[in-house]
């Protein structure tokens, strides 16, 4: 589901609040995550970088926003 970045390489995930979202932004509800995906969200609100050993191995996309009790923009670096 990753884009925009190399596979084969180890990549973070991070995710910070945001105050307005794009009209054009993927937007997702935190009961749309796999529990997987869940787990690593909430992680990163607290603050915790994620890695994943390939992009290709994300549940988000760069960029995608996730709406929980705020708006955040999960980006993967």
């Amino acid at each position: 589901m990753a884009v925009g970045t190399t596979s084969g390489r180890h990549v973070h995930l991070a995710a910070r609040e945001v105050e307005t979202v794009p009209a054009d932004a993927r937007l997702r509800h935190v009961d749309q995550l796999d529990d997987e995906a869940f787990d690593q969200f909430l992680r990163l609100v607290d603050g915790d970088t994620v890695d994943v050993q390939r992009a290709a191995e994300a549940p988000f996309e760069d960029g995608e926003i996730v709406v929980h009790t705020a708006y955040y923009r999960v980006t993967i670096q």
